[in-house]
């Protein structure tokens, strides 16, 4: 029986066969589609695949991807909760902070050994002030 790409549709040769994992779900691809979608997030890809109809076991994609779609809209609340000036900061990403300090002795030693701590770093368009925040709070 003739396979098929879920992206576009064209039929799968022996050697011209691959899979993309789509919301936990093997989903067979042409070479081509696989090019295209390999970088694409998760979320993108579920999107992309659930409107072409031709999916894998469609209720587990659909159900991964309402369930990605919540998780998104709960991130995205609560970093729309980081507000000053009365509007929305700018999310600039996951910096490291070295701990530790030097010391007279050791030198640097204690600062390779402290290790470093990740802080989301959100900045005001408005006046410049710059918050931190735990990156695991909008996990």
């Amino acid at each position: 029986m003739a396979e098929f790409c879920v992206f576009c549709g064209e039929e799968l040769k022996r050697f011209g066969k691959d899979t993309l994992e789509c919301g936990g779900v093997t989903q067979p691809v042409c070479k081509a589609c696989w090019k295209q979608y390999i970088d694409t997030p998760q979320l993108e890809r579920c999107r992309e695949l659930l409107s072409t109809g031709r999916a894998v076991e469609p209720e587990k994609v659909r159900a991964f991807f309402e369930e990605m779609e919540r998780e998104t809209a709960k991130r995205q609340e609560k970093m729309a909760a980081m507000q000053c000036c009365g509007q929305p900061m700018t999310y600039l990403g996951v910096s490291e902070f070295q701990l530790g300090r030097q010391s007279w002795l050791l030198g640097d030693l204690p600062n390779l050994l402290a290790g470093a701590k990740g802080f989301a770093v959100f900045q005001c368009e408005h006046c410049g002030q710059v918050k931190f925040m735990n990156p695991d709070f909008l996990k």
